[in-house]
């Protein structure tokens, strides 16, 4: 079926909803090659063939190591489509993942490699619309090639990720949010969600859902930092996650780098001279199991809640019990509760002189723009570095003791 004389076909490698790979040798350089088939009527609209020849152009002009390089394209009579590419003599990441193959040590030699990637096919202005393990090769000497463009997408021609029918294109569980909406424009941020996505079951094994858990806790001794890392790339809101590839990369090879601390230049002075008890809302228990532990390094007291009602309760239980709180952390934003502006309005019945932070990633909303207009002592952006929190935390219970002075 192959064009005669430029390509013979030795056997069937990989089957998908995308195509058949064949291993091949290019005949006139003599070198194996990769060969995809796909069936015209298997497009997923009208414009397929469009679509095809446009990204098969745009992929062929991307040229770097960790991507697999793209060769030819071409009809083969009128019911297929084919592409011609480089030949990985390795596995995929879903292989290693499912044989138990992939440690943590693995992992962190790995991730930098494809961020480097997705790096430079951003620079060129594709996007790939379908990180998953199986998109991931890894070659027998350790060097990471990601492949399979199929969905990828021009995005300096058109920023939308649907086809012409509204049909959303990647793979549900790597999916970002907004590839869900047929008529929301999505860029290289998508590509950035599916890798926090990648990189949480590289480290832990399993995919983040639900109640995820933050992967040092899965993993004792990996660096806590790695958990920051993955919740701000799965950020709901693409403008709270990282903005760049190059930005999440530099925070993962800084995540390698062990810290050490000496005394005579600690990271962070302990914050023992201002720790006390705070009442913490938050109903994302990811976000809030990383502030509990972040504090409680710094010898603070905290006690958890999900919901307005809860954190009225316990606040009022305290003061009866003689044992008031410092500070009270409220999350702006409880679907599924009370929240934390509503919560704020009764505990400042209860107590009038209550020393509070108002939490959100909507750093345009009223109460986050002007938060003592609504009795808060400072207001803390999402997502937050835990010296960001630190600060303002301290800040806040040294406004506190000025009061009391």
């Amino acid at each position: 079926m192959m064009p005669f004389g430029r390509y013979s076909v030795q056997a069937q490698v990989g089957i998908g909803g995308m195509g058949t790979v064949y291993r091949g040798t290019q005949l006139s350089l003599g070198r194996p090659v990769a060969i995809k088939v796909l069936r015209v009527s298997d497009g997923y609209d009208f414009a397929f063939e469009d679509r095809f020849r446009r990204e098969a152009r745009a992929m062929a002009t991307l040229n770097h190591p960790n991507i697999v390089a793209i060769y030819d394209y071409g009809h083969i009579g009128t019911d297929f489509l084919f592409f011609v590419m480089e030949f990985v003599d390795g596995t995929d990441l879903g292989e290693i993942m499912s044989t138990g193959r992939m440690t943590r040590e693995l992992a962190l030699q790995l991730l930098p490699q494809i961020t480097v990637g997705l790096e430079y096919a951003h620079s060129k202005g594709i996007v790939h619309r379908d990180i998953k393990p199986a998109n991931i090769m890894l070659t027998r000497q350790g060097e990471v090639k990601i492949t399979d463009f199929g969905l990828a997408k021009d995005v300096m021609r058109s920023p939308s990720m649907v086809t012409e029918t509204h049909m959303v294109m990647g793979t549900p569980e790597y999916a970002a949010p907004e590839q869900f909406n047929a008529h929301r424009d999505v860029d290289h941020r998508a590509d950035i969600y599916a890798f926090g996505v990648l990189m949480y079951q590289m480290l832990t094994g399993a995919l983040p859902r639900g109640s995820w858990q933050p992967p040092s806790s899965l993993l004792p001794g990996l660096d806590p930092r790695f958990d920051a890392i993955i919740i701000r790339a799965l950020m709901t809101d693409p403008q709270h996650r990282y903005q760049s590839v190059g930005d999440m990369r530099h925070m993962i090879e800084a995540a390698r780098v062990p810290v050490v601390q000496t005394p005579s230049r600690p990271l962070l002075q302990a914050a023992k001279p201002s720790a006390g008890r705070i009442l913490l809302l938050e109903d994302d228990l990811m976000v809030r199991d990383l502030m509990r532990r972040a504090l409680e390094k710094f010898s603070f007291e905290v006690v958890e809640t999900g919901d307005g009602k809860d954190t009225l309760r316990l606040y009022q239980e305290a003061m009866q019990q003689g044992r008031p709180y410092d500070l009270a952390i409220l999350d702006l934003t409880i679907p599924d509760g009370m929240c934390g502006r509503e919560t704020m309005m009764y505990l400042r019945r209860l107590d009038p002189q209550i020393l509070a932070i108002v939490s959100s990633g909507y750093r345009d909303d009223a109460v986050m723009r002007d938060c003592a207009a609504y009795g808060f002592a400072a207001a803390l952006p999402k997502p937050y570095h835990v010296e960001g929190l630190l600060q303002i935390v301290n800040g806040a219970l040294a406004v506190g003791r000025r009061r009391m002075a």
